[in-house]
């Protein structure tokens, strides 16, 4: 990403969106100079008056025509104050940040996309960018319950369908918004069962993931026992945004060298850095990943 295209600028809260438990999608009014792509990111301070320091990283939803739309996951008191804007008040926003999917590596192949959580922000736009060039990319998404789906995003065109996981069926599912979204089909069960199922039917397939560590944990293992090439968004703590403040490092493989997830990422190749526990070794060398 080029510096000169990124923005640091206020921004206004033109709306706010339910969208499942906890979740809320909040649209800025905000002109950017470059075009969003999957996988970036921005960071989003509250406001001038605001007692936390640091912004808060956001991947990107959507952006067109001056609208920027990002999902939040009340997760502390500083999300729980972004997500509680109403229309009208305003934000620092710091964008579009961080190196995208590269789309000429899902070209020609099957792709799979395996989210979690709020992971599926930069998989709903990748899944939505791969349908624009003519392929059939099989999403899957997995939550602890029916209330944490966000089925508005889930069943929006020309993204989906979405293959939808749920840890627990109790309880009704949330529509989050005006329409019911994707209700059928909906699986008791771990997202990594339907990878598995879509790597039998698609050998031959990439795979991308974005979610809690755990499940990406899981996605990296099932890709290296049937050598899948495997691309990671990973979510990390931020400071800068930039790559200054070096909060969000991650190990190379080759050793000594160190990634900023802010700047060098959040997409990697899983192959190419320590992301696996047992990548590290137990006593730090000069070669491979550090303890």
């Amino acid at each position: 990403m080029n510096d000169e295209a990124r923005v640091l600028a206020p921004a206004r809260v033109i709306e706010r969106r339910e969208v499942a438990r906890d979740t809320v999608v909040m649209r800025y009014e905000l002109n950017l100079r470059a075009q969003v792509r999957p996988g970036q990111f921005a960071m989003v301070h509250p406001g001038d008056d605001d007692v936390y320091v640091l912004p808060r990283p956001l991947s990107i939803l959507d952006y067109r025509d001056g609208v920027l739309d990002l999902l939040i996951k009340v997760a502390g008191r500083g999300s729980a104050q972004l997500a509680a804007m109403q229309p009208g008040a305003s934000v620092r926003i710091f964008a579009p940040l961080g190196k995208p999917f590269d789309l000429e590596e899902f070209r020609g192949r099957p792709a799979i996309l395996v989210a979690g959580g709020v992971g599926v922000v930069p998989l709903h736009m990748l899944s939505r960018e791969l349908r624009a060039t003519g392929s059939s990319p099989l999403p899957i998404f997995g939550a602890r319950a029916p209330q944490d789906l966000p089925l508005e995003i889930l069943g929006e065109e020309p993204a989906g369908p979405w293959q939808l996981f749920v840890e627990q069926q109790a309880g009704e599912v949330q529509r989050g918004g005006p329409r019911e979204g994707p209700r059928e089909g909906l699986r008791e069960g771990l997202v990594t069962v339907g990878l598995v199922e879509a790597l039998d039917r698609h050998p031959d397939a990439i795979v991308a993931t974005c979610g809690p560590t755990p499940m990406m944990h899981a996605v990296a293992r099932i890709c290296r026992e049937r050598a899948v090439p495997l691309r990671v968004c990973l979510e990390e703590q931020m400071g800068c945004g930039a790559g200054v403040c070096r909060a969000c490092v991650v190990d190379d493989v080759d050793g000594g060298t160190r990634h900023t997830v802010c700047r060098e990422g959040p997409v990697f190749d899983v192959e190419k850095i320590c992301f696996l526990p047992e990548d590290r070794p137990k006593v730090a060398t000069a070669q491979g990943c550090a303890s």
